[in-house]
């Protein structure tokens, strides 16, 4: 996964400048088909269920003859329409007690990460589970610092805590990260009951061991495990995501979305050309970024989880899994959103949806001198790229971008103009705002000072932890960034609960985000970065909070 900095960079190092628009206005949300149904249950706590995962022969199968209706392609299908559930946790424990915060009363924490294909979930999983394992990974330069130190053990045991956990990147069966099944290793250390959904899977010959399939496109030398003979029987070489929750799991839906704006087969088996190579060469040179091929099956979906949680409307709070497509320009994203919109309208109770938008305000998919000539000409006149040509040769246009980078940078509610100064990636965001559940209900977009982390009053400061400066606390970053490049915001959380209007600072409180948090030192004091994303976190009150408490917890800090 690269940025908008890796896009620049490389361009400067190797190819020419790309020129789109955006067009920040939000049509109609469109009425869409609906989605598969494939609840399993609405009672209390649905039992323990599995799909049947494909064998290494039959992912050989399915990387020979990807497109025909086959038994493995069946198979395949019926994998990323069934979720894996495990609600041990429940029938050993029961329904947990609520946890309290000084501040808040009693409240749910809730969490989510993208532990980057889960290399180092083991790793992240040991670290969560023991504080004298964390403290065991810490850079020595981080021991010695008594102020960092104290916040890193802070963020690990503020998320250790959490009472539901979402995570994206997860494996079954890879080569890579020791062919363990991340989400339910996760879950059993930490104690919660999980739901995984199969979004992928991943059929390059380099993972299988396979050395007769050749594409255009080569494998990165030292990017890709290798399937041994001896592991055959291990490698299921499932992507997806997953929910650890202590409160008991009632119903499980995954939706297949029908926005698929990238074919991580098809066109990751196509040849890099000049221009690809030399953004390859920038970002790999700048950022120390290697981008390789990653030939899946399968697709983007969400996957909606209710949980059982006593004492909120309908006993049921849902949460709503995402990873948005990064392979492709902002307004693909954006229609994706707008679908997942169309499908969650009708419910009542709370609602947290959160993960991996991708918000990035560009296609990092691999480009050419013809995909970016058609851009810079499709549905542009003469007279604009003559002028696009002339602001080029001025100094015009680099002032323009350096300006549009500023106003943007970490910031997608930032304003807009299109073309000129446009913000790519405010429509998803506007669209969000905007939307309303048939109940009325609305997601949480307010930022007060007294229930914010740092005492923003910005727009979604409550739910995303803002900078004190400007934009949104960074949740990604490349190996290595250069100042601000190489870092963006691409993790958000957003609320349903009593609200009405989406900013209305004189509404209701309970259920609603507060202090939402970026933990990035769990991340960045480690010896070795557990994943390229940092988790977020915010706290839900289950009840109104008194404002005396907060105001003092405000002064006091």
């Amino acid at each position: 996964m690269t940025t908008n900095a890796i896009i620049i960079f490389a361009t400067l190092a190797g190819s020419i400048a790309l020129f789109t628009s955006c067009n920040n206005s939000i049509p109609p949300l469109k009425v869409l088909p609906k989605a598969p149904n494939t609840t399993i249950s609405s009672t209390k706590a649905l039992p323990d269920s599995a799909p049947q995962l494909l064998s290494k022969k039959e992912l050989e199968v399915l990387l020979r003859r990807k497109n025909e209706n086959t038994p493995e392609s069946r198979k395949m299908k019926r994998l990323f329409n069934t979720p894996f559930v495990d609600n041990s946790a429940y029938r050993r424990n029961g329904i947990p007690s609520r946890t309290t915060n000084p501040i808040l009363g009693e409240a749910l924490r809730v969490s989510t990460w993208n532990i980057e294909k889960s290399i180092h979930a083991d790793k992240a999983t040991k670290i969560l589970k023991s504080e004298k394992a964390f403290i065991a990974d810490l850079k020595p330069e981080i021991l010695k610092n008594k102020t960092k130190y104290a916040e890193a053990l802070r963020q690990r045991k503020q998320f250790a805590n959490s009472d539901i956990i979402l995570l994206q990147e997860m494996d079954i069966g890879h080569c890579r990260s020791g062919y363990t099944f991340a989400a339910k290793d996760m879950a059993r250390e930490l104690g919660m009951n999980f739901v995984y959904a199969p979004q992928q899977l991943e059929i390059d010959p380099s993972y299988l061991g396979v050395d007769d399939v050749k594409f255009d496109n080569p494998a990165m030398p030292g990017h890709s495990c290798k399937s041994h003979p001896q592991n055959a029987a291990k490698y299921k070489g499932v992507f997806g995501v997953a929910v650890l929750s202590r409160y008991p799991i009632k119903s499980v839906q995954i939706f297949p979305l029908n926005t698929q704006p990238y074919d991580w087969y098809d066109r990751e088996i196509i040849a890099p050309d000049i221009l690809e190579k030399g953004r390859k060469l920038g970002a790999k040179t700048l950022f120390k970024s290697k981008t390789g091929r990653e030939l899946k099956v399968g697709g983007r979906s969400f996957t909606r989880v209710d949980l059982h949680v006593p004492g909120v409307p309908q006993d049921t709070i849902t949460i709503i899994n995402i990873h948005l497509e990064i392979k492709t320009l902002p307004e693909q994203r954006t229609e994706q959103m707008r679908e997942i919109l169309s499908y969650i309208g009708h419910i009542k109770n709370p609602v947290i949806m959160a993960g991996d938008h991708n918000s990035a305000a560009v296609d990092v998919s691999a480009t050419s001198i013809g995909r970016a000539t058609k851009r810079n000409l499709t549905d542009r006149s003469k007279i604009a790229s003559f002028g696009l040509f002339l602001a080029n040769a001025t100094g015009i246009n680099q002032a323009r971008n350096l300006i549009n980078g500023y106003k943007n940078f970490q910031d997608p509610l930032a304003w807009g103009i299109p073309v000129i100064l446009p913000n790519k990636t405010k429509p998803l965001f506007k669209l969000i705002e905007d939307y309303r559940f048939d109940d009325g209900g609305a997601f949480d977009f307010r930022g007060n000072k007294i229930r914010s982390k740092g005492g923003s009053y910005r727009t979604l400061a409550n739910a995303n932890q803002r900078t004190s400066y400007k934009g949104f606390v960074q949740t990604f970053t490349t190996p290595q960034n250069i100042g601000p490049f190489g870092c963006e915001r691409l993790d958000w959380m957003f609320v349903k609960s009593h609200l009405k209007d989406s900013k209305n600072n004189k509404g209701p409180y309970k259920l609603a985000p507060h202090f939402g948090e970026t933990f990035n030192l769990l991340n960045q004091t480690a010896r070795n970065p557990y994943s390229d994303h940092h988790p977020i976190s915010a706290l839900i009150p289950f009840n109104e909070p008194d404002v005396e408490v907060l105001k003092a917890a405000y002064k006091n800090n």
